[in-house]
């Protein structure tokens, strides 16, 4: 099947031809820029969200030939992703963590970036490397491709358009599946239209090789077969076959559709090392080759499909997204030079050639964005990448024009127009200009109609603008600031004291969703200081648990951002200020209760303490007495926290083993601070209490935990901490000790005792005998 015209080979050579030595000079120096663009900013972003995902499960795959981390999307780019980390010898795969028998890539990737090994920057940085290369290979496509379709005008309008994307500069320097899709499935598409125009079995294999590939880059890549299914059918139509699926041309069309659809079976049976075998969880009862293939693909539609996800568009949320959400972040997020043109160029193909010729162009990406409007994800723009170069072949098509010097789109207009020269170049200018001038920051591209990337986070958020990638800007504006610690609110899977972020974590998609702390923020009057808000947290406060977590800081304007995606809010009250407190103590978060139940009241602060029931917190110390059988000590730990004394239940001193002890410590709050280097690794503070013997590494019976928050906490509060001690079956009767201390379970290090003097980190509460059991 041929959609040759006469003479269309000669117009190729015309319109194509090989490059002469300034034309390879100036491509080679074209794409250095692109590279350059997402090279040079790549050391300068943190751990986009997903970005650990891919990574872990690409060296996976490469390091074992185990896909099973690979379940969300199939392994190919992933693989490119990580084979740049193959430079690095001193790389740790931590599958004896039991995340990797659990198949659990969640959890094995946090692992994989952050604990198991130590240069996490690194890493994604050279990860990002075979990214680049991929989006440079993009343009490079472009650029032969509009050559070769429109002629050299044509091709050097491409190059424009794609090397200065912000889109696809952004995207291509994010270890993501993304820009390889894009890529792939532009590969396939170019190919198709060789083939049609130069129909040779080696063509038809070819494409069907990258539709593979376009199959294993992203599960939504499967799309390339209503589009290689259309472009060839429209193809027939174009040429007055209008009764092909009638005619012997119907078996050629099968034939041909079933030599691309297995080698495109054969490259994605490569790409899964060639694995037979059932498929997983499924009554089929036959191996067939690449099992995992469909198995992975199912799952991840059915997980799809059961969790929703929380999105935001033009001030609204919701968890089953909008039709109409992927149009609106296309129009808003891509230049408006680049629409133009892409309009333009539609027009000027489609006369020149009619609809069924010029389908190859047009087409895919529709059928792309008709899927997109089907499903529930509406989270990004980069999930319409592979829109974007066939927009700029669109686009391009408006440089044949150009060479031609023939503007008459209508029959009775004879004009040449300069002035349509001057237009192009303007708009060419105009586009260049949108993606340099927000370097390095291309992820927050807004166009000029929806108010460029300040305005952004009033029409879209999460990957559109804050996907967590701005932590090490964060951390330069602490620098210049002078700002030391920063209560946080961060979206993103990073880990913020990997950057050099000193920070008090406040509830934040992914990270940040459970714990003392989280529950102890207070949405209403938050505590006086300095705030870092990722955008997406504030549009989305907890994602579907509480979407007004950050009302607070809605209308009000930050003193700064890093990037465009976190910024930075100073809350104060005014000297004098009314102050209310309220102990909340039944298990709800803080921000869970209604304002008028916590008793909020304009003109005041609110101040909330949280703490775990049995505990109990009596603010300033009011309202505290103490209780029959209370033992008055004084131990103070680092002036942060001082034991007041203690109650044993009953009074008892002698246990068995077997039997328990219950105590209640009684903690009054001082005015020092307890260290917090690794928020998002554990909680910032816990009690121990052993029962051991002369020697303290002898423990019979031992407690760790700590009751409240420390959010909300000041000097004179009085913190009641029940405590059991349950004594070891094991335990060697004899005289024992209650030994008390306060530790950080982030760094492991334990509050000394600044009083009584000498008495090291640990206060000798009583002394307990483990008498021998009663026969």
């Amino acid at each position: 099947m041929s959609l040759r015209e006469n003479g269309s080979v000669e117009d190729q050579k015309s319109r194509g031809g090989r490059l002469r030595w300034w034309e390879w000079l100036l491509l080679v120096l074209g794409l250095a820029v692109m590279a350059a663009q997402a090279a040079l900013a790549s050391p300068l972003k943190s751990a986009a969200f997903d970005e650990e995902y891919h990574l872990a499960a690409g060296y996976a795959y490469l390091k074992t030939g185990d896909f099973r981390m690979s379940t969300s999307h199939p392994p190919l780019v992933d693989t490119l992703g990580a084979l740049p980390l193959l430079l690095l010898d001193t790389i740790t795969l931590p599958t004896d963590h039991p995340s990797w028998a659990a198949s659990d890539y969640f959890i094995f990737s946090d692992v994989f970036l952050w604990q198991a090994n130590d240069n996490a920057q690194e890493m994604l940085v050279y990860g990002r490397i075979a990214i680049i290369a991929l989006a440079v290979l993009l343009a490079a496509v472009l650029f032969v491709w509009a050559r070769q379709m429109a002629g050299p005008l044509a091709g050097w309008m491409a190059l424009a358009l794609a090397v200065f994307e912000p889109n696809l500069i952004a995207n291509g320097r994010l270890l993501t599946t993304d820009l390889g899709l894009a890529l792939f499935m532009t590969l396939t598409m170019w190919r198709l239209w060789v083939w049609l125009e130069r129909p040779s079995r080696r063509n038809l294999i070819l494409t069907g090789i990258l539709a593979g590939c376009t199959m294993a880059a992203k599960f939504t890549g499967l799309m390339v077969w209503p589009m290689i299914v259309g472009v060839m059918a429209l193809g027939r139509l174009a040429i007055g076959d209008w009764r092909f699926w009638r005619s012997r041309n119907l078996q050629s069309l099968i034939a041909n559709l079933l030599m691309m659809a297995v080698a495109a079976y054969a490259a994605l049976w490569a790409i899964y090392r060639f694995d037979v075998g059932l498929i997983p969880g499924s009554n089929f009862p036959l191996p067939i080759p690449a099992p995992f293939y469909p198995y992975s693909l199912w799952d991840t539609f059915r997980v799809i499909e059961e969790q929703p996800k929380a999105a935001f568009l033009l001030g609204q949320v919701s968890d089953r997204g909008w039709w109409y959400y992927f149009p609106v972040a296309l129009a808003l997020k891509t230049s408006l030079p680049l629409l133009g043109l892409t309009a333009v160029g539609l027009f000027i193909a489609v006369k020149d050639k009619g609809w069924g010729k010029t389908a190859v162009l047009w087409l895919p990406p529709l059928l792309f964005m008709l899927l997109a409007m089907t499903g529930r994800i509406t989270i990004g723009y980069r999930h319409i990448l592979p829109v974007v170069p066939f927009l700029i072949m669109l686009a391009a098509q408006v440089g044949k024009r150009l060479a031609s010097r023939d503007w008459r789109f209508w029959p009775a207009d004879n004009r040449q127009s300069p002035i349509a020269n001057l237009l192009v170049l303007f708009l060419l200018l105009w586009h260049i200009s949108g993606s340099l001038r927000l370097w390095p920051h291309q992820e927050a591209y807004f166009n000029e109609l929806a108010g460029g990337p300040e305005n952004g986070s009033r029409l879209l958020v999460d990957s559109n603008l804050d996907w967590g990638q701005d932590l090490i800007f964060l951390h330069q504006l602490l620098l210049e600031r002078g700002i030391g610690e920063v209560y946080l609110g961060y979206f993103g899977t990073a880990l913020p004291e990997k950057y050099g972020v000193v920070y008090r974590p406040l509830p934040g998609f992914m990270r940040f969703t459970a714990g003392a702390e989280i529950d102890a923020y207070n949405p209403y009057t938050p505590p006086p200081g300095w705030y870092a808000i990722s955008e997406t947290s504030r549009r989305l406060g907890l994602m579907l648990q509480n979407t007004d977590v950050y009302a607070y800081f809605q209308d009000k304007e930050p003193v700064a951002c890093a990037g465009y995606s976190i910024c930075l809010y100073r809350v104060e009250y005014p000297a004098g200020m009314p102050v209310d407190r309220v102990v909340v103590a039944d298990g709800r978060s803080v921000a869970d209760i209604p304002p008028e139940e916590l008793g909020v009241v304009d003109g005041r602060l609110l101040i909330a303490k949280w703490v775990q029931p049995p505990g109990e917190i009596y603010p300033l110390g009011e309202g505290f007495a103490r209780p029959e059988g209370f033992v008055p000590v004084a131990a103070n730990f680092h002036g942060a926290f001082e034991l007041v004394g203690y109650v044993l239940a009953g009074g008892e001193t002698a246990v068995s083993p077997g039997q328990s002890i219950s105590l209640t410590l009684y903690w009054q709050v001082g005015s020092g601070q307890v260290a917090a280097p690794r928020p998002s690794q554990a909680a910032p503070l816990a009690a121990f209490v052993h029962l051991s013997g002369a020697d303290p590494a002898q423990i019979a019976a031992q407690f760790d935990g700590w009751p409240t928050a420390l959010t909300g906490l000041e000097p004179g509060d009085i913190i009641v901490q029940p405590v059991t001690l349950s004594v070891q079956e094991t335990a060697v009767p004899g005289d024992y000790f209650v030994r008390v201390g306060l530790y950080s379970p982030q760094s492991g290090q334990r509050l000394p005792l600044v009083s009584p003097v000498g008495a090291g980190d640990a206060f000798l509460l009583t002394s307990v005998l483990i008498a021998p059991p009663i026969k």
